[in-house]
């Protein structure tokens, strides 16, 4: 049995993996392993027990709802039942661990291009925050385990903020968050947001593994809105405050404060500070 106590199988109403695979246009991604939940404590642990227990790459793992969703920076990810995608992927990439870093731009990518076929047009703060009109509208998780010195499988947890309306964020969230109905102004069939943010990450996915990583981090310049912000970066000991000016080929994000220095931010929280 492929659930937990803390895990129920959907019923009629929720998704079905036939529901999801019905007109799905990928190649690979989607068309095997899919489980679907009512509630979990989180997508990502969910999908990061089957991937420990075999499951192959390309598993996705869906639920109505998630009693522990999380964020970057341990951050809670409010998940109200049937109103957005609270979604994990499982990947199998045989790359270095350090490299891994890099998938998070690739599912930015794919994630915006798959929004913007929806009306709005999303961009990306660094490294992977998709907002509209400045508020963050879907958010990314990646967790990795290693193997033989390369990656053995990466969880790309998705969350999507698609019919929330404004009462369902918590007071200190909602002049930050927004939803795609919200933007879009009409409700929108989740799974035909699955479908479409599926085929796209196949696609950009494929192209990090067989072009380049290039390809992926120049589509990533063209959506985001941090390069040439003026950011406050929050590291772990400390912040630091300039202009964020490019975004290196491995990923970190390059910042020059008022004294002229260059700083490498490899991990941190960015926030973009207002203009006067």
């Amino acid at each position: 049995m492929l659930c937990n106590r803390q895990s129920s199988i959907v019923n009629r109403q929720s998704y079905t993996p036939e529901s999801i695979q019905e007109g799905l246009k990928t190649g690979w991604l989607g068309k095997g392993l899919i489980r679907c939940y009512e509630t979990v404590d989180s997508t990502n642990i969910e999908a990061k027990r089957l991937a420990n227990a075999g499951a192959p790459e390309g598993t996705i793992v869906l639920a109505e709802s998630q009693n522990k969703g999380r964020g970057r920076m341990e951050r809670e990810w409010i998940s109200p039942r049937g109103e957005g995608i609270y979604m994990s992927v499982v990947l199998r990439p045989r790359i270095l661990p350090e490299e891994v870093q890099k998938l998070t731009f690739v599912v930015a990518v794919a994630l915006a291009f798959a929004l913007r076929r929806f009306g709005i047009t999303p961009q990306i703060k660094w490294p992977n925050d998709i907002l509209v009109n400045g508020k963050k509208v879907a958010g990314i998780l990646m967790e990795l385990t290693a193997g033989d010195g390369l990656a053995d499988f990466v969880i790309v947890g998705i969350g999507i903020n698609v019919n929330t309306s404004t009462d369902e964020f918590p007071l200190s969230v909602r002049s930050l968050a927004t939803s795609i109905n919200m933007v879009a102004d009409r409700p929108v069939r989740r799974r035909e947001i699955i479908k479409i943010l599926l085929l796209q990450l196949e696609l950009w996915y494929e192209r990090f593994l067989t072009e380049s990583f290039g390809i992926v981090l120049e589509a990533w310049r063209r959506l985001s809105n941090t390069l040439g912000a003026r950011v406050m970066v929050i590291l772990s000991d400390k912040k630091l405050e300039g202009i964020a000016e490019r975004v290196a080929s491995d990923g970190s994000l390059m910042v020059r404060d008022d004294k002229g220095k260059l700083h490498k931010v490899i991990v941190g929280d960015v926030v973009h500070c207002r203009s006067l």
